[in-house]
């Protein structure tokens, strides 16, 4: 998940160094009951939901609650809009958690790949802010903890468990990276034509004729996948992530069919 490290002093130490003051420690203002920090967090989101990340701005959800640019900053009490970005990217890690997770980790694994895959779709700005150096906070936390809960009956050392969590984390933004890709080709200004689509896959079929692309010639040019592909696709690589991690780190517990 997206996370900021704390950066050393100049002269490379740390031990002087102040605590930062963290958007989440800074107790939040109640002068006026609508324009709350979870209002503010809350508009953002919608506002990065219809338009995309680039819309988000302090101004832009001044004009959205009826308030001040600088009243944003104060009842949300942040200092830049970076700030904003953590308690956004931190609230859809709650839309991450799973309620009820299963003891076996194969199946827990599996209930947290798919409560993430579903809060990313619902929230595609989200993977914009992947190296961005953005906070965890509350519910990032409670996510990673999660995360290890998954992997706790996984026969395997601490700093394992922690490897295969990364390992199904990243599989699920690269299987969004994908599906908003698929999605997007087909909404993306200039390429959303029949026409335009037509001829492309027309131009594709023309270098496969040629004979120097064996391999897609078996299976002709690629078309936009469905979102029932995507979905398709997720469950299938899941199931072999899994049964992979399983035969590396379980080899004595012998095949074990999909959960």
């Amino acid at each position: 998940m997206p996370r900021r490290s704390a950066l050393p002093a100049e002269d490379g130490s740390t031990a002087e160094t102040p605590e930062p003051s963290l958007v989440w420690t800074r107790p939040a203002t109640t002068r006026r009951a609508a324009l709350t920090r979870e209002a503010i967090v809350a508009a953002a989101i919608r506002v990065a939901d219809a338009e995309g990340l680039a819309a988000v701005s302090v101004r832009r959800l001044a004009i959205e609650l009826d308030a001040r640019p600088m009243s944003i900053y104060s009842y949300a009490r942040i200092e830049s809009k970076e700030e904003l970005f953590d308690l956004m990217v931190d609230e859809v890690c709650a839309e991450m958690l799973v309620p009820d997770l299963p003891d076996p980790w194969r199946p827990a694994l599996r209930a947290v790949a798919t409560r993430t895959r579903a809060a990313l779709l619902a929230h595609p700005w989200w993977v914009e802010l992947i190296g961005r150096n953005v906070l965890l906070g509350p519910h990032g936390t409670r996510y990673q903890e999660q995360l290890l809960a998954a992997v706790r009956t996984l026969d395997a050392d601490p700093k394992t468990k922690q490897a295969v969590g990364v390992t199904v984390e990243t599989y699920v933004v690269g299987q969004i990276t994908f599906a908003l890709d698929e999605q997007g080709s087909a909404e993306t200004e200039h390429r959303s034509t029949t026409r335009s689509r037509q001829a492309v896959s027309q131009y594709q079929r023309d270098l496969i004729a040629t004979g120097e692309f064996p391999q897609l010639s078996s299976v002709g040019p690629p078309e936009p996948s469905s979102a029932a592909d995507r979905d398709r696709y997720f469950n299938l690589g899941l199931d072999w992530l899994l049964a992979g991690i399983g035969a590396s780190l379980e080899p004595d517990a012998g095949p074990h069919r999909a959960d």
